[in-house]
């Protein structure tokens, strides 16, 4: 298991790499998330070479590597059997579950990354309030290079599990099924940052374990379900590929 840290976002998308393949290798769920963030990751790159979205790139960079390496060091910890961020702690303990919809992972990832992490990383490139603000117009415009990507993966879905459609037909995919409300959790991981650059550091291991234990209870009420949500979850689960390998190459493409 590597251990080094990247420090490039060229170094990052190795790292997520060498976790999808060994996840299509050996069919494990932790593909899925991250074959989405490796394509994240890839936009934001692309982003970055264009130099035509963000305002400062080289710090938009910083952004992206000290970001990653929450999810890196969190995956790592689980592997080792140490217990990372309580919030990672249930996204990571319903990846053995087969009943689980490859949405749900999704969306558990997403919001132990979104709403915990993404906060972390903007505070400790940006660390004063006045750091901070001159970051928040490039903080918000990943927000849309995540959007972006919601619509093309939602098609990707509809392909592992076409009775999602029908749930499409009632509700909002694109932002209350999928991306659980992006601007709600971009607008909470800005709270947190804001947060953390108004306070001295030895406050911030106390401001992150309350917005932890938070994100952990959002993460709950994804995982596991209960009541209608659980039938209606088993329903389209009866209609999903079960074909792990298969499903994570879907979601990388």
């Amino acid at each position: 298991m590597a251990t080094t840290r990247p420090t490039t976002i060229d170094e990052v998308l190795v790292r997520l790499n060498i976790l999808i393949d060994d996840a299509v290798r050996s069919g494990a769920r932790i593909g899925y998330f991250a074959a989405l963030y490796e394509r994240v990751t890839s936009n934001v790159r692309r982003a970055l070479v264009a130099g035509n979205v963000f305002d400062d790139g080289p710090r938009m960079e910083r952004l992206d590597v000290v970001f990653a390496n929450r999810f890196l060091e969190a995956w790592d910890q689980h592997v080792r059997g140490e217990p990372p961020t309580e919030s990672w702690s249930v996204a990571f303990a319903a990846l053995d579950d087969p009943g689980v919809l490859v949405v749900q992972h999704l969306m558990l990832g997403m919001n132990a990354h979104i709403s915990l992490d993404l906060g972390i990383a903007a505070a400790t490139i940006a660390p004063t309030p006045e750091a901070l603000g001159g970051l928040r117009a490039d903080f918000m415009r990943i927000n849309d290079v995540l959007a972006r990507l919601v619509r093309v993966v939602e098609g990707e879905l509809l392909q592992i599990c076409p009775r999602l459609q029908r749930l499409a037909d009632v509700v909002d995919v694109e932002d209350r099924v999928f991306g659980f409300g992006l601007n709600v959790s971009r607008d909470i991981a800005w709270k947190l940052a804001e947060d953390l650059a108004a306070a001295p550091r030895d406050r911030w291991p106390a401001l992150i374990a309350t917005r932890d234990r938070l994100s952990a209870a959002a993460g709950r009420a994804l995982y596991p379900l209960h009541g209608a949500a659980r039938a209606t979850a088993r329903w389209i689960l009866e209609g999903e590929s079960k074909d792990i390998k298969h499903n994570i190459q879907v979601v990388a493409e």
